[in-house]
C-alpha cells in the first residue's frame, strides 16, 4: 500500500512539474499571436488552443494505467491545473483560459481510460511476439528519426544561423541554442538505444523510457517548427530560409517520434494488463 501511495504521489509531483511547463507552451503560443497594446482575439485562442491541447497530451501520460473509475486519475488532473490557477488570477482573461486547459486534461484523461482500459475478454497469445515486435519497430524509428535530427541541425542549420549577419537575428545564442537542442536530441536517441539493446528479460519499454522521449521529441519539434516559422515568415537571408526548411523539417520528425511513442505506449499497456487479468496463462508480459 505505501509502495502505491508513493506512486501516485511521484505522478503528482511530475503533474505539477508538467503544469508549470503547460504555462511555457501556453504563453508561447500567444506570443506568436501577440498584438501591441492588447489582448488580440487570434492570443487568446492561441492560448486557449495550446493550453488544452498540451495539457490533454500530459494528462495521457502521467494518468495511472489500468484503473477503474475517473477518481483514481483526479489527483494527476488537479496536480496539473494547479500552476494554472495560481498564475490565471494575473490575468485579464483568466475564464477561457482554465476552461481549456480543464477541458484539455479531462479529454486526456477519458483518452488515456479508453485507449489503455483493462481488456475484458481479450487473452494474452501468440500475438504477443506480434505486439513485441511493433513495438521494436517504432522505437527504432523513433531512434533513427532522432539521430538523423542530431545530424542535420548540425550541418544545415547551426552553420547557417552563424554566418548571417542580419541583426534581426542573434547569431551568437541562437547558434549556442541549435546545439542544445542537439544534446537532447541525442539524450532522447540514447534513452531509446538502451530500451532497444537491453535484454529482452527486462521490459525495455517502460511508462518513463516512453514518456521521456515523447516530452523531448515534442518540446524539440515545437521548438524548431516556431524558430523555423519565425525565419521563414522574416526578411532573411536565402541561407536562412533554406534552414528554416531544415527546422520544420526537424519539427515533423520530432512530432513523428512523439505520436511513436504514444503509439508504443498504448501497445504496452494493452499487453501488461491483458497479461495481468489472466496470470495464469503467461508468467510475465514481453510486449517489446
Amino acid at each position: 500500500m505505501n509502495k502505491e501511495y508513493y506512486k501516485v504521489g511521484g505522478m503528482v509531483l511530475v503533474s505539477l512539474f508538467l503544469g508549470m511547463t503547460a504555462l511555457l507552451v501556453s504563453f508561447g503560443a500567444g506570443c506568436a499571436f501577440e498584438t501591441k497594446g492588447t489582448n488580440s482575439n487570434r492570443e487568446v485562442i492561441a492560448m486557449c488552443v495550446a493550453a488544452a491541447l498540451y495539457l490533454a497530451f500530459c494528462q495521457f501520460w502521467v494518468a495511472p494505467r489500468g484503473r477503474s473509475g475517473f477518481w483514481a486519475k483526479l489527483p494527476t488532473l488537479i496536480a496539473l491545473m494547479v500552476p494554472l490557477l495560481l498564475v490565471a488570477r494575473t490575468w485579464t482573461q483568466p475564464i477561457p483560459w482554465l476552461a481549456s486547459g480543464c477541458l484539455g486534461s479531462v479529454v486526456g484523461t477519458l483518452i488515456a481510460h479508453w485507449l489503455t482500459a483493462r481488456p475484458q475478454r481479450e487473452t494474452p497469445t501468440v500475438d504477443s511476439s506480434n505486439r513485441g515486435r511493433s513495438c521494436r519497430r517504432y522505437l527504432l524509428a523513433g531512434f533513427t528519426l532522432l539521430v538523423a535530427i542530431a545530424l542535420v541541425i548540425p550541418i544545415g542549420v547551426i552553420p547557417s544561423v552563424l554566418a548571417d549577419t542580419n541583426p534581426g537575428i542573434n547569431a551568437g545564442p541562437c547558434g549556442k541554442f541549435f546545439g542544445i537542442t542537439v544534446v537532447l536530441d541525442l539524450l532522447a536517441a540514447a534513452i531509446l538505444a538502451s530500451a532497444l539493446w537491453r535484454p529482452h528479460e527486462r521490459d525495455p519499454s517502460s511508462k518513463g523510457t516512453l514518456g521521456t522521449t515523447a516530452f523531448l521529441a515534442l518540446w524539440l519539434g515545437l521548438a524548431y517548427s516556431a524558430f523555423g516559422i519565425g525565419i521563414l515568415v522574416g526578411e532573411f537571408g536565402p541561407g536562412l530560409r533554406i534552414a528554416s526548411a531544415v527546422l520544420v523539417l526537424c519539427a515533423v520528425c520530432g512530432l513523428i517520434t512523439t505520436a511513436l511513442m504514444i503509439v508504443t505506449s498504448v501497445i504496452v499497456d494493452r499487453a501488461r494488463l491483458c497479461a495481468q487479468s489472466v496470470p495464469q496463462l503467461t508468467s510475465s508480459p514481453q510486449p517489446c
